[in-house]
């Protein structure tokens, strides 16, 4: 059993794979969001929330591949294993390059994929994040430092945790990141076994600081989560 309630995605236009694969993650703890086809899985990148993803390379609509690069873009450090029928080196080091984190060649033992998983994602929450810049209405932040300067000169620090939530929402923009989410990838902890505000909180004091202009990208969405709205900093 997996020990947490990870959300995998599955995109896999073979029916029977998909369908065993969903059953087995189902029994194994993980949630599954279940895709046939690369078009779809592409717009469930952009809006929906997952841990890792098991990526078919050949699947109609747009490849594992394409997938695999709106990942890239869209949510950085978020764990991929490729799945395939072939298997040509060529298709491996694509894949790789591409930044999936695994690989593996139908016909698969279960097991194996199930090993391959746990490995994956107890390696990602260690991964370095891949900062991009990040860019704030009226300011400009120091990441070394964890300071920020604004237009008028005024200065402020964020704290370590304020600049972690700050860097997860920005490197992940226009998609609505839920509590449990941050818990679990800022906050490291199992959203199941705490009772916390430290979500409400560090938002409370971090939208004092940055003020309101430069809070503006920062939305909140009510029983929903939070948002790191680009068109702010556009």
């Amino acid at each position: 059993m997996s020990d947490s309630a990870y959300t995998i995605l599955i995109a896999e236009d073979d029916d029977s794979i998909r369908h065993a694969l969903t059953d087995v993650l189902t029994a194994s703890g993980y949630e599954v969001l279940a895709l046939e086809e690369g078009l779809a899985a592409i717009r469930a990148v952009r809006e929906r929330n997952f841990d890792l993803a098991l990526l078919d390379v050949a699947m109609p609509g747009a490849d594992g591949f394409q997938v695999l690069q709106v990942m890239s873009a869209e949510r950085p450090g978020t764990p991929v294993i490729m799945l395939t029928a072939r298997g040509e080196e060529e298709d491996r080091v694509q894949g790789l390059k591409l930044g999936a984190d695994d690989y593996i060649v139908k016909p698969f033992s279960i097991r194996e994929l199930l090993a391959r998983i746990e490995a994956v994602l107890r390696r990602s929450p260690e991964r370095p994040r891949q900062l991009r810049e990040i860019r704030i209405p009226g300011a400009s932040l120091d990441s070394a430092n964890r300071l920020l300067t604004f237009e008028d000169g005024k200065e402020t620090s964020l704290t370590a945790r304020e600049f972690e939530f700050l860097t997860y929402m920005a490197t992940h923009p226009n998609r609505v990141i839920t509590r449990d989410e941050l818990l679990r990838r800022v906050w490291d902890v199992d959203p199941r076994l705490t009772d916390t505000r430290s979500v409400e909180m560090t938002v409370m004091r971090l939208r004092d600081k940055l003020g309101t202009v430069a809070a503006a990208p920062l939305e909140t969405l009510r029983s929903q989560g939070y948002r790191w709205n680009s068109s702010f900093v556009s």
